[in-house]
Order: structure tokens, then sequence, then C-alpha cells
């Protein structure tokens, strides 16, 4: 596996082992009911061929957890990074006890792994007989599930069952397709404003402060769930502050989940954010930070801890 200097080096064809994420499955007559209480969609009405955004939030609407929930056989699945997986776990385990379902992690089951490019497209088309073409679309087969990504909308995310992954593997290796490091998928989610929580930032946030309601993955009028007075309120009188946005440093820096970023003013630099999602590749950083949802992109900024490198802004893809 490489790590290319910059996201500009990306070669047309390759595959990203997405060794940092988790899958949790939850099973069960009430899986619906349940996790329908507990995120910020609409799971009821989650269709077989479709994936979402979603926020798994406390009573305060602090989010536990970012995933993208689809469904896969029996199952409903939450795609989610690793750092946040254990706390999100035991709070879904911590209620579910009074629901019929079963909460557990698949990761021995389910290999993750982002792909890119014609000859991807070709090997998902001809195993799971077609491509999802909609964003966030699925096609499902007994062995995975293969997603359109959103953002950007030419990577697909695969899981994979032992079996598929080794014939994924053996695909990639018949054809020399290029493999990268999963640093590399981090600075493209990071590139086009997708949101992560992680480490030091889970339970810190609201989801509006990152932006999940612009990629869809809040459902305002579906009732009742975990967190949802909180967020609701935060909609609808205003409450909301803050929001999530997009640099990259011109320099391979040592970047942290947590990091404080900084901006200029005109009596010097001050606090102004928290970074929530980072990758570090040859020779730029890439970095989302929840800041001031006045920032405006011509605003200095820079890492507390990197104080020599100023950030370059980039334009989120979509309309906080």
């Amino acid at each position: 596996m490489s790590t290319p200097d910059s996201l500009n080096e990306l070669v047309s064809d390759f595959v990203i082992p997405l060794t940092g994420s988790t899958v949790i499955a939850v099973e069960g007559e009430q899986q619906n009911d349940y996790l329908h209480g507990q995120l910020t969609i609409n799971v009821k009405n989650l269709a077989d061929n479709v994936a979402r955004h979603a926020a798994h939030c406390d009573f305060k609407g602090k989010t536990w957890s970012l995933s993208t929930v689809c469904r896969w056989q029996n199952s409903i699945l939450m795609l989610m990074p690793s750092g946040c997986a254990e706390a999100s776990l035991e709070q879904l385990k911590k209620y579910g006890v009074f629901s019929k379902v079963t909460i557990e992690k698949k990761d021995s089951q389910l290999k993750q792994y982002a792909v890119k490019g014609k000859q991807a497209e070709q090997w998902i088309s001809e195993f799971f007989g077609s491509l999802p073409e909609q964003t966030l679309a699925t096609v499902q087969h007994s062995d995975g599930v293969a997603i359109r990504a959103d953002y950007p909308q030419d990577v697909f995310i695969l899981l994979l069952s032992e079996t598929a992954a080794g014939t994924l593997e053996q695909w990639q290796a018949d054809q020399n397709i290029q493999t990268y490091n999963s640093c590399v998928y981090d600075a493209l989610m990071v590139s086009q404003g997708i949101p992560e929580v992680s480490g030091e930032v889970v339970n810190e946030f609201v989801p509006q402060m990152m932006n999940v309601q612009a990629l869809d993955g809040i459902d305002f009028n579906k009732g009742c769930y975990m967190g949802q007075e909180v967020v609701a309120r935060t909609r609808y009188l205003g409450k909301n502050k803050r929001a999530g946005y997009v640099f990259c440093l011109p320099a391979a820096i040592d970047v942290k989940v947590g990091d404080t970023v900084e901006k200029a003013l005109d009596t010097g630099w001050r606090r102004g954010g928290t970074v929530i999602r980072c990758a570090t590749l040859g020779k730029e950083t890439w970095f989302m930070a929840v800041l001031p949802n006045d920032t405006e992109a011509d605003t200095p900024h820079r890492l507390a801890d990197a104080p020599d490198v100023q950030a370059c802004f980039y334009a989120l893809p979509y309309t906080v």
C-alpha cells in the first residue's frame, strides 16, 4: 500500500482497505423500531437499496457516532470509524436490552473497502449483477453490499464477506490495481466535507455543528429519538452557531482529532475551533474543523500546534 504526496496525484483506478472502520449490525424483529428511536433518520422508511448518513446522539443531542446506515439480508448495518464504535455500541446495547434485538460488531465477517475507477465499476457490476447508479444507492449480494458515495460520487464503498474480499483482492492483484493506505480515503472524505466522530470529539457536538443536516442525515419530522428535542431546537430556534469547514495544509503535519484551530483577528491569533477529522499525505494535510458558522473564506486559519503553516480554505460541495 502506498500514500501519494497529494490528492491530485491519485490514479484513476484504486482500492483502499478501510482498516480503521467498523460495522455494527442490528438484527431482530424490533430492529426498525429500536433504531428509529436511536438515530436521527427515519429507519422505518429506509429502503433495501438505499444508504443514509445518520447520527447517534445522547439525550443532550451530543453525537456518539456518525455512520452510514444500510440494510443487508436481515440486518441493519451501521458503518462508522473504529474510534467511536465502542462508545456507540455501549449506548446501543444499554437501551437495546429492552427490545427484541441483537447488536454486535461484524468486523470479522465483513471487510470494508473504498474503490474507484472504470475497472472497479466493472468488477462491482459483474460481482453484484449491477452498479449502484444514484448517490447512496446500494446493490446487494449474499456476500456483501456496494454503496455509491454521495461525495465524491465516483467512489464506492464495499462491504464484503471474507470469501468476497478474497475475490476482490485476487482481481486487484491480477489487474495490478493501485492500493492506497486508508489515510487517502480520509483525505478524500475531508476534501468533500464528510464529517466523522472519533476519539476526543465523541459526545462533543450536536449533529448540525458537523453539517449532518446538509448531508440529509437528519429527518426532522420523524418523531421522537434520543436527543431529538435538542436537535429540533437547534434547527427551529436558530440555536446552532457552528458548522464544519474544510482546510488543507501544504505540508505533511502531525494533526490529531481534537486539535485546536486558530483564526486571525485584528488583535492576533485566537482559538477558532476543533479538528473533527484529518488525514496526512506525503506533502499535504487535510482537516475538517467545527468553527463559528459565520466563518469567512478569506479569514486566515492555522493549527495551534503548527503556527508556521497557514491553512488553505476549501469550499464545501454542499450548502450548510
